[in-house]
Parts: structure tokens; C-alpha cells; sequence
């Protein structure tokens, strides 16, 4: 969902999803798993839908790393297949975590989709969705396990966010990713990180900048890490998300978009293939701006204030996990706290904050972001 940064609240008597689980010999036909009792129509009870089949797989490529999908859904296998075709995969196509989504035929539900639930222990972490849909992760197990109904898995923009998203959002940092709260524009391999609260126009203005001749790279959040270049940034795969009063100045999204709803939110969400973006792979974020929406009738480029950016950097990370990710997540925000930040201030049309994000790109070189702004 837009701007989430998902909650936590401890509970001391949770147990592992998967500490008594038992796992049976597969056979394997094709590129397809087949259980093997199932083959042998042995009846087994399974009161908890645990030895539920899921013969449909695939290694998904997901900003670098795979992930093993495993499902009983053709469906499931389409639509997460279609969401991670964008990005490369590990060089050597080794799993890195496993992810079993099961698709439930006998739990009548359709979206809207019901309010989410998040909870974390102990290096487990569980987000349901009403009282029958539910996903839990074990990090140790480096494994993930879903539930899901039938009519939800149909709804594709729901099934992408909330879901596979939240979903994401619980394994990256066993990946080695830290979700980061931000749009991002891109020229070249440079980016630019667009922050600031809820409906400060960074959608709007992105979108608009890539209309100007930028790549609309992210709209929700980037996932960082330090590679062999310094600092790198993954672009999110849920689509953009325009509140409905976007669409008064923007009309062309009308057609363009699918409207969603979830809870008290209302988005028009526009898919990543029709921004065309073409950028699949990792890029080096080089600036940060601020956005502040209604509180200057002239837009104002000024430098931001470290300790301004600090604190909006810790505001910023997206899924605030345990302590066995702190020194992963430190590393990130001391190297985004090096880079040149900025605070734009504007009136309440974005367009006209979206110039700045080419300018403060080509400032990368070393000149004076505030002042190429001036004289543009």
C-alpha cells in the first residue's frame, strides 16, 4: 500500500509456523513438482492444509537474488512470474528463499480486501488479511508460507499490493535488502530519491519528470544495497499509485489507470509496463530531495540541514525490522546520508517541481544544485 511502513507488535507467545512441519519426498516430472504420496493416493489427513499440493513452480528473478515459487495455482505462478520478469536473478540461479503460496478454492472472499494485520517474534514475521488469509515467514528457514482465497489471487492489482508486496517487504531483509520509502527518477544509472510525507505530490511530480525525459524508476519504495559500486538502489514492481484528485489535472490517466481501493484508500494504480520505464536493472542513487506540498508560492531549492536529512532517513525506511538486520541497515543510511540532499518547497501543483528533479540530476558533477536551479 502507499506510504507503508509496516508496524509491528511483539507477541511473546507466538510460535513457528514451521518448527514441527514435515516435508515429503517430491518427485519431479518436467519442470513441475509432484508429491509423491500424492501419486500414490495414499489418504493422509491434513486438518491444516499442510501437505497441501503445490506442483506448480518456478525460480523467480528478483533484483538480483531467487526465489523459489511454489504454488498450486496456475494462476499464482502467472501473475508473480509476469511481476518479477523485469529484474535479473542471481548469477549462479540458486534460491535464496522459498516462498509457497496456497490458493484456497472453499474460502469465498473478493476485494475489497480485508484491513491488514502484522505481527512479528523472534525472527518470525505473520500479516493476515481477515480471519482465513494470512502469510507467515520464517527468516531462519529462509522460507515463507501463504494462504490465500481463490477470489483475492483473481483480483491482480490487490494480489500485487497488499499482498505480494507485503509479502516482499518481510523477506527483503534476509535478501540483503533495505526497503526505503521513495520514489526515485532516473537518468542513465544515476538516481534521484524523491522523499517526503503522504500527498506531497511525489508521484505526480516523478510522473511528470518522466514525461520531461527521466525514467520513472519507483513510485513507492527502492530497496538498497551496498554493492561493489557503493550504494545501490532496486526499483519497487507495484505500480504507481494517483489519488483519485490527481486525475482532474492529469486526464490522460483516466485510461490509462485501474482504479483500487483498500480500506479508506482510494489509488488509481498504472502498471509498470505501461510507464514503459525500460530500466530493469540496479542504480547508483547520487541525491535526495524533500518534497513539502502548500507551503510556498515560488518553488525554493534549498540544501537540507543534516540534521534534518538524518532524521528523515530514519523516518524512511519502509519495514522497520529485529536487531539482527541493524548493522545491514545502518550501513544504508550512513552511505545515503553522504549524498546531497535538498529541500523543495512548492505551491500545489506539482508540475512545477517537477523541473527541478532533471536539474538536480545533471548536478551530480560536482556544481551547485541550488544554484543551476536559479538560472534554469
Amino acid at each position: 500500500m502507499k506510504n507503508k511502513t509496516a508496524s509491528h507488535q511483539g507477541h511473546s507467545n507466538m510460535k513457528s509456523a514451521f518448527g514441527d512441519m514435515q516435508f515429503r519426498e517430491v518427485a519431479h516430472v518436467g519442470d513441475a513438482a509432484v508429491d509423491s504420496a500424492e501419486l500414490s493416493g495414499q489418504p493422509q489427513e491434513d486438518p491444516l492444509r499442510r501437505f497441501t499440493p503445490t506442483p506448480c513452480t518456478a525460480a523467480l528473478p528478483v533484483m538480483g537474488r531467487t526465489v523459489r515459487l511454489e504454488t498450486n495455482s496456475l494462476r499464482v505462478l502467472r501473475q508473480c512470474v509476469e511481476l518479477f520478469s523485469r529484474y535479473p536473478g542471481s548469477p549462479n540461479g540458486q534460491p535464496s528463499f522459498t516462498w509457497r503460496i496456497v490458493s484456497q478454492s472453499d474460502v469465498h472472499m473478493s476485494s475489497p480486501w480485508p484491513k491488514r494485520s502484522v505481527f512479528s517474534d523472534c525472527g518470525l514475521r505473520f500479516a493476515e488479511f481477515g480471519q482465513r488469509n494470512f502469510l507467515a515467514v520464517d527468516i531462519q528457514a529462509r522460507l515463507a508460507i501463504a494462504f490465500l482465497s481463490e477470489g483475492l489471487v483473481e483480483d491482480e492489482p490487490g494480489f500485487t499490493s497488499p499482498f505480494i508486496d507485503t509479502l516482499f517487504y518481510m523477506t527483503a531483509s534476509s535478501l540483503g535488502l533495505v526497503p526505503f520509502a521513495a520514489a526515485c527518477v532516473v537518468l542513465g544509472t544515476k538516481g534521484l530519491l524523491v522523499l517526503g510525507h503522504p500527498n506531497q505530490g511525489k508521484t505526480t511530480a516523478s510522473y511528470l519528470a518522466a514525461q520531461g525525459g527521466l525514467t520513472y524508476y519507483a513510485d513507492q519504495a527502492v530497496f538498497l544495497e551496498i554493492g561493489s559500486g557503493g550504494l545501490q538502489a532496486w526499483g519497487d514492481f507495484v505500480p504507481a499509485a494517483f489519488r483519485p484528485e490527481t486525475l482532474h489535472f492529469l486526464p490522460e490517466l483516466v485510461c490509462l489507470t485501474q482504479q483500487f481501493s483498500y480500506c479508506d484508500f482510494n489509488f488509481y494504480y498504472l502498471s509498470k509496463a505501461k510507464l514503459d520505464s525500460g530500466q530493469t536493472n540496479v542504480v547508483s542513487p547520487i541525491c535526495c530531495v524533500v518534497l513539502q506540498r502548500e507551503c510556498s508560492s515560488v518553488p525554493q531549492l534549498i540544501p537540507l540541514a543534516k540534521s534534518d536529512l538524518s532524521t528523515c532517513l530514519s523516518a524512511s525506511i519502509a519495514f522497520k525490522d529485529d536487531g539482527q538486520f541493524d548493522e545491514q541497515r545502518l550501513r544504508i543510511l550512513e552511505a545515503l546520508a553522504r549524498l546531497p540532499a535538498y529541500h523543495l518547497a512548492y505551491g500545489s501543483d506539482p508540475a512545477t517541481a517537477a523541473p527541478f528533479f532533471h536539474r538536480l540530476l545533471t548536478a551530480h558533477d560536482g556544481r551547485d544544485a541550488t544554484k543551476d536551479a536559479k538560472q534554469t
